[in-house]
């Protein structure tokens, strides 16, 4: 083989591999496919406007509570409506954000403080509304920060995370907002290693001794943090009131709340935390009776978001638009008008 062969080979060689890096760039960027439900051999009404519609629910993590909430929620719009449902799952928050304003959904789990890092809600300086094509369809439940640390670790509050190795959650996910906030609040920012897992990984590279810490945002119970407490290996710290305070300070949607300690085994005490409200999110230029429909359907058939999992049972419609700094849809509006014209009589 003269030179010549050599170096064509050799270019050849460099761009089979600039074509696969780039390939693979391009397939990291490719959001996760849309899980479809087959529909049911019969549905319940055949007047209902969901009737053949495509209604695709961004989810979280499967390990997280969106998943669960999102199969049970394409479920019921399938059975009762003849939807045609999808689930994807997601990074949660953030990502279903901008799924559901690009229209790639017409449905989304997301906490208040992801959706207005990403420019969605309220100015937290003015409290003036900004440009959004979100809109809420209801207010959820509340997401609790969980701090969980391994009890070998020594780790007895916040403070003691300096130098740690600690558990960010997923990139780009509401997780890691959440733990870059308390941990820059606390000053800690600088001053720690960290790590981004998705729940299950943080849950496993907690107990293989991989990180010291990881923090969570979840609804109660969080399955993997049941996972750890039910092995005697993890406990969970509180938030002090300084940290909570600075947040609140520049976060209004944070409330101060506590993690009962009944929610996990061997919890000594209720631990202290923030809490941030979970809003179902729509685009708004959803047509209103499909808006109304979903929100009706949703509240019709709230025991069976009970059933898959235990958050929902904080769910409740006169809580609906409180604390959830996004606008209702007007078809949303219209029902829990509806509602409470209905109670009034």
């Amino acid at each position: 083989m003269n030179l010549r062969h050599l170096f064509a080979g050799a270019v050849l060689l460099l761009i089979c591999i600039a074509v696969g890096c780039s390939f693979a760039d391009k397939r990291q960027e490719i959001p996760s496919p849309v899980t479809y439900h087959p529909l049911p051999k019969t549905v319940e009404s055949s007047s209902t406007p969901l009737l053949g519609k495509s209604i695709t629910i961004a989810t979280g993590d499967i390990s997280g509570v969106y998943f669960p909430l999102g199969q049970a929620l394409a479920s019921i719009y399938g059975q009762y409506d003849g939807a045609f449902t999808g689930t994807r799952i997601t990074k949660a928050s953030i990502e279903n954000a901008r799924l559901v304003s690009e229209k790639k959904a017409e449905l989304g789990f997301a906490t208040v403080d992801a959706i207005a890092s990403e420019g969605y809600v309220f100015s937290t300086e003015k409290q003036q509304p900004v440009p959004s094509r979100l809109c809420a369809l209801t207010g959820l439940y509340f997401n609790y920060i969980h701090i969980a640390v391994t009890k070998k670790s020594g780790i007895r509050s916040l403070k003691d995370l300096t130098g740690k190795r600690i558990g960010m959650g997923p990139i780009g996910s509401g997780t890691e907002l959440n733990a870059e906030r308390i941990l820059q609040a606390a000053h800690l920012a600088d001053g720690t290693q960290k790590h981004y897992f998705s729940f299950s990984q943080a849950s496993q590279a907690l107990r293989d001794g991989v990180i010291d810490a990881a923090i969570f945002s979840s609804g109660l119970p969080n399955p993997d943090v049941s996972s750890l407490a039910n092995d005697d290996s993890l406990t969970l710290i509180s938030v002090p009131e300084d940290v909570i305070t600075e947040l609140q300070r520049q976060y209004p949607y944070y409330l101060k709340k506590s993690i009962p300690a009944e929610t996990y085994t061997d919890l000594q005490n209720d631990i202290e935390t923030i809490a941030v409200k979970n809003v179902l999110i729509t685009y708004r230029e959803l047509p209103t009776e499909i808006a109304y429909e979903l929100t009706k359907d949703f509240y019709a058939h709230l025991p069976e978001l009970y059933d898959a999992h235990p958050a929902a049972r904080e769910i409740d419609a006169e809580q609906a638009g409180k604390n959830i700094y996004l606008p209702l849809h007007p078809g949303a509006a219209r029902y829990f008008e509806e509602t409470r014209q209905k109670q009034a009589n």
